[in-house]
């Protein structure tokens, strides 16, 4: 997550990541900004607030790319437009640093000094659990796609939901998304731990996957350069799956409708039947000795049994 000073290449580029950092973790962000004060107006290089709060939260914030530290003068004028203007915290954003006298004329006061660096360190946690919400409703709706089509332990629903799919030619399709999906759901349960997490960032890909490389485990893998690349990925991932399983399904079930009735009915019946037949063995299980039902689901497989158990 963390963007490394050097690669600040002016002041205005260090206004615009600021402003970044901050909507990323789902501030609302106006950068410049125009507040009225008791004198008169005054341009703020970032203007934060907190759509999240009941009382009015406001953060100003001044952004530095001097070659130099920053002088106690630089807090004093930003002090008088802070108290002008009522904002709960302010906070001096610089490349370098801050002179001794800069630091003093802070004590006591709602205006923060922070370089680059130390803003984000600052602000990491709670960008990390911002963009953590950002992908959560993303992975639940995945992970009930899967329990849709893949559910073992619901069989007569997965084989009903899958009826459409089968008999429209399109079961290769879906079975490609859902194998998209727990590699999607495998690569979001071993994300990155924390927001200062080094990179690269390994996921498995399918090998057909852009940018994917083979492992030494002759595994294909994508590697991402920080946490930020990390969320990026899965985020954009994730709404691109999702959106072909919106399209995929809906092409599926407008084709299976427009069937003629006795081609659909004849579709429901195999389907039926096959729910039929298994649902039997799982009955018995309840009903039958553990050696004979697993005999049970020997014949039903179609295997032999062992010789010493043949009749």
């Amino acid at each position: 997550m963390l963007i490394p000073s050097s690669q600040i290449s002016g002041w205005k580029d260090l206004q615009d990541k600021v402003a970044q950092l901050f909507k990323e973790m789902g501030y609302d962000v106006q950068s410049p900004h125009i507040v009225k004060h008791v004198r008169g107006e005054k341009e703020i290089d970032v203007y934060v607030s907190d759509p999240r709060t009941s009382v009015p939260h406001v953060i100003l914030i001044e952004c530095k790319h001097w070659g130099s530290n920053l002088p106690q003068d630089t807090v004093h004028g930003f002090r008088t437009v802070m108290t002008d203007t009522g904002a709960n915290t302010g906070i001096i954003v610089g490349t370098t640093g801050f002179q001794s006298g800069a630091k003093e004329a802070v004590n006591l006061t709602n205006v923060e000094l922070r370089t680059w660096d130390s803003l984000q360190r600052a602000y990491g946690n709670e960008w990390f659990l911002r963009q953590q919400e950002r992908i959560a409703p993303l992975e639940e709706e995945i992970r009930r796609r899967d329990r849709d089509y893949l559910d073992q332990g619901q069989a007569i629903k997965t084989a009903a939901n899958l009826m459409r799919f089968e008999h429209t030619g399109r079961l290769v399709e879906l079975y490609d998304l859902l194998a998209e999906g727990r590699l999607l759901i495998f690569a979001m349960m071993s994300g990155p731990k924390s927001f200062d997490q080094p990179g690269p960032i390994e996921v498995s890909v399918d090998e057909e996957y852009t940018g994917a490389e083979r492992s030494r485990n002759d595994l294909f893998l994508l590697r991402l350069k920080d946490v930020r690349a990390w969320f990026q990925w899965v985020e954009g991932a994730s709404r691109s799956l999702i959106e072909r399983f919106r399209v995929l399904e809906k092409a599926t079930f407008d084709t299976f409708e427009a069937l003629p009735d006795a081609a659909a009915d004849e579709a429901m019946k195999r389907t039926f039947r096959g729910i039929r037949e298994e649902t039997p063995i799982r009955v018995l299980k309840s009903r039958l000795q553990p050696d004979e039902y697993e005999r049970l689901l020997e014949l039903v497989s179609g295997s032999d049994p062992p010789i010493g158990d043949r009749p």
